[in-house]
């Protein structure tokens, strides 16, 4: 994994906690990478400020991602998912490297892990229009509403705040995730263009929970086509969309510079299946 100074620093504040394991370490130092090698960058090369701003991770596992968008002076960060492990493993890690959680300090962030389903819960009162700054990173594939989901987050927007999307188009060479089955199957690109009756079959010897989770994805099928109508049907405005055909992640994972392929977004089919991921930087109006 290719790292930063500042990665590494960050990582290393975090040997020897007790509670956060070598396997925790790993997983935040490569969400923080993410983070500061291409995200962070990115925002800013659009305008996006964070200096005292309230930011929202949803999806946020380990809290890596999260983090590096708080060393940007933000004052305060709100982290959420669906899993109790994920924010409390987050938590752990942030207790470690923003200690002065309510109280003024040489990091002084706000912060706070919480567990939410933005498709089947109503937004909290005290979220509605709090936030400058939403993501949702590999999470919108998942959320089986696609519409709903996005309008439940533009509850959690001020006016004019930003929402930054990124996601595998199903139709991509893996977009199906079959490559969470860890089976011999599970390497074959566009396995989940097979009908049911030879798709099933194929994924039986996955794990039990990636098996429920790569047949619901099957039913959601989010593609490039589906997020724009809905991004056109809750009333956001789009700002910019990049599509890569090498991921800004292949980088840290294994070195390969991220590749856009731009040109297709106009042309629909095509657009589907070379693009491995869709990146949208939207405001609320």
């Amino acid at each position: 994994m290719l790292e930063t100074a500042t990665q590494q620093a960050r990582v290393r504040e975090l040997e020897g906690v007790e509670g956060i394991t070598a396997n925790d370490r790993y997983y935040f130092g490569y969400q923080y990478g993410l983070g500061v090698q291409h995200i962070v960058p990115y925002l800013r090369s659009k305008g996006v400020p964070f200096a005292g701003k309230h930011i929202c991770e949803i999806g946020c596992g380990e809290g890596g991602v999260l983090a590096a968008l708080a060393d940007q002076g933000v004052s305060y960060a709100l982290g959420i998912d669906i899993r109790t492990e994920a924010t409390d493993r987050a938590e752990k890690i942030f207790r470690a490297l923003f200690p002065s959680r309510f109280e003024p300090g040489p990091r002084d962030v706000r912060w706070d892990f919480r567990i939410h389903d933005v498709t089947r819960q109503a937004t909290p009162p005290e979220w509605r229009e709090q936030f400058d700054f939403v993501t949702l990173r590999d999470v919108m594939e998942h959320l089986d509403d696609t519409q709903g989901s996005l309008q439940h987050v533009l509850d959690f927007l001020r006016p004019g705040g930003y929402l930054y999307v990124v996601f595998p188009p199903y139709y991509s060479p893996y977009g199906g995730h079959q490559h969470a089955l860890a089976n011999l199957w599970g390497k074959l690109p566009f396995l989940h263009f097979l009908p049911d009756a030879l798709f099933q079959p194929l994924i039986r010897s996955g794990r039990s929970i990636d098996i429920e989770e790569v047949t619901r994805l099957r039913g959601i099928r989010l593609t490039i086509g589906k997020f724009r109508k809905a991004v056109d049907a809750v009333g956001l405005e789009l700002l910019d969309e990049e599509l890569y055909l090498l991921r800004p992640v292949f980088k840290l994972k294994f070195g390969l510079p991220a590749l856009r392929v731009n040109v297709l977004r106009t042309i629909p089919g095509v657009r589907e299946l070379a693009s491995l991921e869709a990146a949208y930087l939207l405001r609320k109006k």
